[in-house]
């Protein structure tokens, strides 16, 4: 099984979604049930690596295009919504969240 999340900012940037994307990803993963995030550099350096690993959980950056407040628009991530069984988005009212509720699977 694949658990795809998306939240609009990761890791480094603490905040409480952040944690819960990376708790509820990395007890998963342990689980064996793999959950990677896909995230932007929204509030993060932009030298960050691309795909990274916080203890078991795989990260993927993608740059954004247009930031309009914090509706990061990343649409090189669409290519990467595929092969998953659920799709959790964290947040609201981001693109990242509104591609997933509105692209056909």
């Amino acid at each position: 099984m694949k658990i795809l999340r998306t939240i609009e900012t990761f890791l480094p940037y603490i905040c409480g979604p952040t944690n819960q994307a990376f708790q509820v990803s990395n007890r998963l993963e342990e689980k064996g049930i793999h959950s990677p995030v896909l995230t932007t550099y929204c509030d993060v350096d932009p030298g960050l690596p691309h795909h990274e690993k916080f203890s078991r959980v795989s990260v993927f950056r993608f740059r954004h295009q247009l930031k309009i407040m914090r509706y990061c628009v990343s649409a090189g991530m669409l290519a990467f919504f595929k092969d998953f069984d659920i799709l959790h988005s964290h947040n609201y009212r981001n693109f990242q969240t509104d591609s997933g509720f509105f692209l056909p699977v």
